[in-house]
Parts: C-alpha cells; sequence; structure tokens
C-alpha cells in the first residue's frame, strides 16, 4: 500500500514537472539582468538542418512560425568546441538556415551542452551618474 502511494506520487510530481517544462517552452522569457550576467555569447556554427518543403511556409503553424532542427557546434568563450542539437523557431520572414551559417547562442560557462540557447545576450546598462548635477 505504502509503496503504491509513494509511486503515485512520484508519477504526479513528474507530470507537473513535465507541464511546467512544456509550458516555459511555448511562452519563453526574456533574460533579466541578473540571469543574463550568468551567460556568455558564443556561436553555432550549423553542421546539419531538418529538411524544408517545396513550400516553407506550407510547415507554418497557426502563428505562423516554422520549426527547424538543427545540429552544430558551439565555439565561443568558457567552453571547448561543443557538438548540441535543437529546434530553431522561425518567423514568416526568417530565412530557413543552410549548413555552414554561423547563429548566436548564449550559454553558461563550461556547460554549453546542457545550458545553450538560441539569442544574444542584452546590452549591459550604463553605469548611473550619481555625480553632482
Amino acid at each position: 500500500m505504502v509503496l503504491t502511494v509513494v509511486f503515485t506520487l512520484l508519477l504526479a510530481a513528474l507530470v507537473v514537472a513535465l507541464v511546467v517544462q512544456w509550458q516555459r517552452g511555448r511562452n519563453p522569457q526574456g533574460l533579466s539582468a541578473a540571469k543574463a550576467s550568468q551567460y556568455v555569447q558564443g556561436t553555432l556554427t550549423v553542421v546539419g538542418v531538418s529538411d524544408t518543403e517545396v513550400d516553407p511556409q506550407a510547415a507554418a503553424d497557426k502563428d505562423g512560425r516554422r520549426f527547424c532542427t538543427i545540429t552544430g557546434t558551439i565555439v565561443g568563450p568558457e567552453t571547448n568546441p561543443t557538438d548540441v542539437y535543437g529546434t530553431l523557431v522561425l518567423g514568416q520572414g526568417d530565412q530557413w538556415p543552410k549548413v555552414g551559417d554561423d547563429l548566436p547562442v548564449i550559454y553558461k560557462p563550461h556547460k554549453a551542452v546542457t545550458s545553450w540557447q538560441f539569442g544574444v545576450l542584452p546590452d549591459p546598462e550604463p553605469p548611473v551618474d550619481l555625480g553632482k548635477h
């Protein structure tokens, strides 16, 4: 009986964790300044890309987004060249990537394989001048 209850609770926790991760993927949030400071900028060189159809717009979802699976190598500061794969979400006007393209990515130092994502770091905010006016 206790084993059944424990198993049921573990299964429920797993379902909750999966739903939370799924929602984060559907509603990505921008990086706060504090969170951005934990990442470094790098480049992903595309070495493989999913095929496009003859009419790439035909594969768009109701919001006009297209999904492209990419494999590539991340290079940048504080990491060795790292092979990764992931999904790139393209808007209506975005070009389908090609092998050899360099795409901007961000990642946590020394953890590129587990923390990388497409994008660029926001510009740092200029320091506030508290001098006399």
